[in-house]
């Protein structure tokens, strides 16, 4: 087959394509069985390994991505792009990769089982999260934001409900990561169907799930940093830092947005090595060729409701009061339906039942919205029914709070984590949301 030929069709860029083996491995693995006949030719080093010893490989700043399974180059982003569609087994075995990379997971997991937080799920913490590789005049950051939240939040969660709406992009259409930079383990969303889920072999072939586990499985210490990838296919790499650890007795768990600077990137603009000359390129344009750029930008998906002339538009600039109405709006709505991510469509029959859906649980139904500029359907799976409490936060202020969070008795989809928080969020803004469904008539 063909490789080059195949990726070209997918659109995927030169530095995706995996390099062909002109030598065929004479060594067997030591632990992944091969179909009857494969010698593994094309199979990165890695996978010859053990995985139950398997050490890690550090980039050269000595942090590990993907698992620490491939190189690293100066930037500390994996160099090699394994092939897109893994090896068979056979008897119902797992793919090779996969059997390799099980046990890794399966040892991080029993890792996560023993550990001992020492109350940092219980404590706030200031994070500085930015997009590596796109940087101002000064080599400083381009576009970041620094946020006060709880340890406690599970990865999901503050993926779906903060980072997405104080950046920006566009809640549940895309797949994402979150790496432990320690260990290379890698936490991602379960059972998401996104189209760019095709590339999950780029970015570490398995992950744990993010609704499982906490921001403090992430890092222990001021300093420590954590690797958010979004979107496999156009891949924006975020690093985010720990800037600050409060007490447990100073910390109350709200979601506070403290600053940030630069304009999110378009949805789709094909990730930061391209936005990185994008934006080189619009420093040096001319004031008609800006507001092009400016143009590509606001007709991205993130960017539809910008409502002003493309002259209006600062790239560098950051409007807090923007990003605390989308963060309110994303705390004041249930979790996104990881199982029925966003995806453009042109049905034939639009009343027809999309099989990308699967079967709808209790609550969940499909939206559809008209795109009249594309003659298509964006199309998503909601949920009207309450969070797990272990997967939620309040919807007032963000704080995570388990089983002690209380429920709205009118719809009983929203949940808070005081009475004090529930009156002012009526007032603020659930009165206008709430179903009432509940309430006695």
């Amino acid at each position: 087959m063909d490789f080059t030929k195949l990726f070209s069709t997918l659109s995927l860029t030169g530095e995706d394509i995996p390099p062909r083996s002109t030598t065929r491995p004479t060594r067997k693995p030591k632990f992944v069985k091969f179909l009857s006949g494969d010698n593994g030719e094309g199979m990165p080093e890695t996978f010859f390994e053990d995985p139950r010893t398997f050490k890690p490989k550090p980039g050269p700043h000595g942090q590990i991505q993907t698992w620490g399974i491939f190189p690293y180059n100066e930037d500390n982003i994996w160099d090699y792009g394994p092939p897109i569609f893994l090896r068979q087994a056979s008897g119902g075995t797992p793919w090779p990769e996969n059997q390799f990379m099980n046990v890794l997971k399966d040892r991080k997991r029993e890792q996560l089982s023993k550990l001992d937080l020492a109350d940092l799920d219980k404590k706030d913490v200031v994070i500085k999260i930015h997009l590596k590789f796109l940087q101002d005049a000064n080599g400083d950051p381009r576009i970041w934001r620094r946020v006060r939240l709880s340890a406690g939040m599970k990865i999901g969660v503050f993926q779906d409900k903060v980072l997405s709406p104080i950046l920006n992009w566009v809640r549940n259409l895309h797949c994402y990561t979150f790496t432990d930079l320690r260990d290379g383990a890698v936490f991602g969303p379960d059972d998401a169907n996104a189209t760019d889920i095709m590339h999950i072999n780029q970015v570490g072939y398995v992950y744990l799930p993010d609704d499982k586990y906490m921001l403090a499985h992430l890092f222990s210490k001021v300093g420590d940093t954590f690797a958010h990838l979004y979107d496999y296919g156009d891949k924006w790499h975020h690093e985010i830092e720990i800037e600050k650890i409060f007490p447990v007795e100073e910390s109350y768990g709200r979601v506070q947005i403290l600053d940030g600077k630069g304009m999110c990137p378009g949805e789709n603009m094909r990730g930061s090595y391209q936005y990185q000359n994008f934006l080189k390129a619009y420093d040096t344009d001319s004031y008609t060729e800006q507001v092009k750029k400016k143009r590509e930008i606001l007709d991205c998906p993130n960017y539809k409701g910008f409502g002003k002339p493309p002259s209006l538009f600062d790239i560098d600039a950051f409007d807090v009061d923007q990003a605390n109405e989308r963060l309110s709006a994303a705390l004041s709505s249930p979790n996104s339906v990881r199982a029925g991510m966003k995806a453009f469509t042109m049905p034939i029959n639009p009343s027809a039942h999309d099989s990308r859906t699967g079967k709808l649980k209790k609550g969940q139904s499909i939206q559809r919205e008209w795109d009249h500029e594309s003659h298509g359907y964006w199309q998503e799976t909601t949920s009207s029914t309450k969070d797990k409490r272990s997967q939620s936060a309040c919807a007032a202020c963000g704080k995570p709070g388990g089983q002690d969070l209380k429920t709205c008795s009118g719809c009983r989809a929203i949940l808070y984590c005081s009475a004090e928080h529930q009156k002012v969020h009526w007032k603020d803004v659930h009165k206008k949301q709430c179903s009432r469904k509940y309430l006695k008539k």
